[in-house]
């Protein structure tokens, strides 16, 4: 299935839990049993990853992602 979602869900390590990441940054993931879950925990790393953005451009582009992985997680509950 092709989207153009900028959040990528996928499954966990274990059978039983979701990953899930951004499209900007697919090295911050946050994994859950659930991809509400796991949005939750994705927003929790990219929050602490906004506090090391060192420039305006990388902190909006953070702050962006933050808020397109929150109204993903509302989309879902």
């Amino acid at each position: 299935m092709i989207t153009d979602s900028p959040v990528i869900v996928s499954t966990g390590a274990t059978p039983n839990t979701t990953q899930v990441y951004h499209r900007e940054f697919p090295e911050v993931r946050g994994e859950g049993t659930t991809p509400t879950a796991a949005a939750s925990h994705l927003v929790n790393q990219l929050v602490r990853a906004l506090d090391t953005a060192l420039t305006t451009w990388r902190r909006e582009t953070m702050q962006k992602a933050i808020d397109e992985v929150r109204a993903f997680s509302e989309g879902q509950g």
